[in-house]
């Protein structure tokens, strides 16, 4: 009998994987639990530089703004040095029960605090730090949780449920804050991200397993710093997360070019800017749901022509001053966007030994997690220099130039008859 073929084919491929995964109930509750703690924190990304602005009282108020975004994300990269040895013993649903629980408890406070008007700039930078101390393990828990939850067949479908739940509440999240601000104000919003949070709380306790697990055999029990050492030894799973490091490096000057290039070339409204965001959202939704449809083109291939194809998406931002072309390039880039994510994640699932999985996904995350937060730092002084086109042109050039260097090297580890498209024993192999 003769494979399918065609267009609707390549669907049916896609879909049965996807529809598969949601069939195995613990898997569809982290699903679930992590969408609308999504959710949450999508209003929390309107919410939190909204509160910083109104405790600011107008002095300052960017520098609290930017302090509040940053203590979300980076204290848990940084505490998670200590986290190693933690993060290879813990089941990855109680790593992800762990973060949820103590998000729930700072924002709560966050929210109560700034309510009875007891909240003072310092506070509420280090409330938000404190929620976000185990956000490396929350990372590591999904990454664990997939593999463990779903065969290696359904890895990709997975991850880009997951994804892709990400993507759409980012669409969603912003919208529904801006309102509710409007009506009951931001701390609430943030209160309203704590029980969201919840949600994630009761998904881990439904979805089996909430024990340390025991220690497996080759070097499960690793700190930090061992971990990054094993991962400088595994040359695939340092090549995509180096991949992913220059990826997102180059994508954060975006987050500070695109505003400036509405603002001063277009001489547009926030409405406009409004719109690019949600047209890349709405394709990056898209894309990592048909991340599925593409794995059959091998993880690495699919992943490098995405950075490709991205940066050639920025580059008509340095020649043409067009709302209309611009909205097109960031539809068709976010949907060339979506999938990497699920399929960096499948490539460390499938290519780390079993036993070290949690401790080498929690190193690649280390690497990869400040590097969009670090880029969008330097995008200031990069438009200062180049102007708002100039820096989304060199934005798109260098992403594809990263990319062309890492065909270059896959195609010479690929001659040496080091396969990276190769798989561990017992983790699904080849694509």
């Amino acid at each position: 009998m003769q494979p399918p073929s065609g267009p609707g084919s390549l669907q049916a491929r896609s879909g049965a994987p996807l529809r598969a995964s949601l069939r195995q109930p613990a898997f569809a509750a982290v699903l679930v639990g992590s969408t609308i703690s999504a959710l949450g924190d999508g209003m929390a990304a309107v919410a939190i530089p909204w509160l910083a602005i109104s405790l600011a009282h107008g002095h300052d108020a960017g520098l609290l703004v930017g302090a509040a975004v940053a203590a979300y994300t980076l204290p848990g990269v940084l505490a998670g040095l200590g986290l190693g040895r933690l993060l290879s013993r813990w089941d990855g649903r109680l790593l992800i029960l762990a973060d949820a629980v103590l998000r729930a408890l700072a924002l709560t406070a966050v929210a109560v605090a700034a309510l009875a008007s007891l909240l003072g700039p310092a506070t509420y930078v280090l409330l938000l730090g404190l929620s976000s101390l185990l956000g490396l393990a929350a990372i590591t828990g999904e990454l664990t949780s997939v593999a463990e939850l779903l065969p290696p067949e359904q890895l990709v479908a997975g991850n880009s449920l997951l994804t892709m739940t990400s993507f759409a509440t980012g669409i969603v999240g912003p919208a529904l804050a801006g309102g509710l601000i409007v009506a009951v104000g931001a701390p609430l919003v943030l209160g309203a991200d704590a029980v969201s949070y919840l949600a994630l709380v009761a998904a881990a306790l439904l979805s089996r397993r909430l024990r340390p697990a025991a220690p497996a055999a080759g070097g499960s029990d690793l700190s930090m710093v061992t971990a990054l050492r094993r991962l400088l030894h595994q040359p695939a799973l340092l090549g995509i997360s180096l991949l992913c490091v220059a990826y997102f490096l180059l994508y954060g000057p975006v987050e500070v070019a695109l505003p400036l290039y509405v603002h001063t070339t277009l001489r547009a409204s926030a409405a406009l800017l409004g719109g690019y965001w949600a047209a890349f959202a709405v394709g990056a939704t898209l894309g990592a749901l048909l991340a599925s449809a593409v794995e059959r083109f091998g993880l690495w291939t699919v992943s490098l022509l995405s950075m490709v194809a991205w940066g050639a998406c920025l580059v008509p931002f340095g020649f043409v001053r067009s709302a209309l072309v611009g909205a097109t390039a960031l539809a068709v880039g976010g949907l060339v966007y979506g999938p990497f994510l699920p399929l960096k994640r499948t490539i460390i699932q499938r290519l780390s030994p079993a036993s070290q999985l949690a401790s080498l996904g929690a190193a690649s995350a280390m690497l990869t997690v400040p590097a969009s937060p670090l880029g969008t730092a330097l995008g200031g002084p990069i438009v200062a220099l180049l102007g708002a086109p100039g820096t989304l042109l060199t934005s798109g050039t260098a992403t594809i130039a990263a990319a062309l260097v890492g065909a270059l090297v896959l195609i010479r580890s690929s001659s040496g008859g080091r396969s990276p498209e190769r798989g561990r024993a017992g983790a699904g192999g080849a694509p």
